[in-house]
């Protein structure tokens, strides 16, 4: 019988970890020292059945667009091979919502550094419902866990497994009282007293737990608040990723 920590290690983030990975906003393509880097975030790989997407949250866009305006040297990377990151701003949302505040992308531009990576096939498994007391978890990548030389920025990573606390429509809340959060890396650094712990991980996919099944993709982390964390539920997503805003 496995432990709770020995299951997350060993059954499930091996399931999950494929499909998910950062995202960074730096000055630099030569260096990630210094105020380089600005900030990270988190995306999700998904294939519809119609579309291979990346998504992550709106406000992440919208963070590159802003900084881009101010340094047109900023760039938006991702890192897909898992050795380097890809430039990664150069076509606009298939779709984006300031609400639902998440972004979904066409990997096809480079679906070929994806290396190892894996899509998570909604079009098969569509996204199930959850209700209160279902279990989730989750893996970022927080920005207190980064750490970065002159060639390479590396990444500590953080796995949530969480109860959902509250649903209203596609919003899902998780409760962070009793979760169990391990990390596989240490931080690599404290963050400042008014910044959260879990800056970093918006946009990282959800998987709802049940028993021995696989676990099956459920949203995309979007913000915390008051030691919970609140996701958008992935049935918004429509085969051609656009967003189906349902009125509940």
């Amino acid at each position: 019988m496995f432990t709770l920590e020995e299951e997350l290690k060993f059954v499930i983030e091996p399931q999950i970890s494929p499909c998910c990975g950062p995202l960074i906003l730096t000055r630099s393509l030569e260096s990630a020292v210094g105020d380089n880097v600005i900030a990270n975030g988190s995306f999700g790989l998904v294939d519809t059945g119609t579309k291979k997407l990346l998504v992550t949250c709106q406000h992440v866009w919208k963070k590159f667009q802003d900084e881009h305006d101010k340094d047109t040297n900023v760039r938006m990377c991702v890192w897909l091979d898992r050795k380097q990151f890809v430039v990664f701003d150069q076509q606009d949302p298939i779709d984006q919502d300031a609400g639902l505040d998440i972004a979904t992308f066409d990997i096809a531009p480079v679906l070929a550094a994806c290396g190892e990576r894996e899509f998570y096939h909604l079009g098969r498994n569509p996204a199930p419902r959850v209700a209160r007391g279902d279990r989730l978890v989750l893996k970022g990548y927080p920005g207190i866990a980064r750490s970065a030389t002159a060639e390479v920025v590396d990444f500590g990573t953080m796995i949530f497994a969480c109860e959902v606390s509250d649903v209203s429509g596609l919003k899902v809340v998780a409760d962070l009282s009793n979760a169990t959060t391990n990390y596989y890396e240490p931080p690599a650094r404290l963050p400042k007293p008014e910044t959260s712990q879990h800056g970093g991980i918006s946009g990282s996919p959800c998987f709802l737990v049940q028993g021995d099944r696989p676990v099956r993709l459920v949203g995309f982390v979007t913000a915390d608040w008051q030691n919970s964390l609140w996701f958008t539920h992935a049935r918004c997503l429509n085969s051609d990723g656009t967003f189906n805003r349902p009125s509940n």
